[in-house]
């Protein structure tokens, strides 16, 4: 089942979308304020979303080209933290 790009409520359970390397808290916020909670959503983005979304990121506007964010998605979604880690780094955020 594919989630919608945009979501119009908080879910219950969303994704930690900080644990993307590239994504602190600013640019999470303006993710959930669009309405992008999980990583699944990011990771089904067609190149008419990736447009979209990049449009309205202001400051943070090339990060998900430049930091790779839809790849990194779709391994966290799919769950292929040990390829993540070998492609991205550790999981977790910097100084844990």
């Amino acid at each position: 089942e594919t989630l919608p790009t945009f979501l119009e409520t908080r879910p219950d359970n969303p994704d930690d979308l900080s644990l993307l390397k590239g994504v602190g808290p600013k640019l999470e916020t303006q993710l959930h304020d669009m309405g992008i909670w999980f990583f699944a959503q990011i990771a089904d983005w067609s190149d008419a979303d990736r447009k979209t979304v990049d449009a309205k990121l202001g400051n943070f506007k090339g990060r998900i080209e430049r930091d790779q964010l839809q790849e990194q998605a779709k391994l966290l979604a799919a769950g292929r933290v040990t390829e993540y880690e070998a492609r991205f780094g550790k999981l977790g955020r910097p100084g844990e």
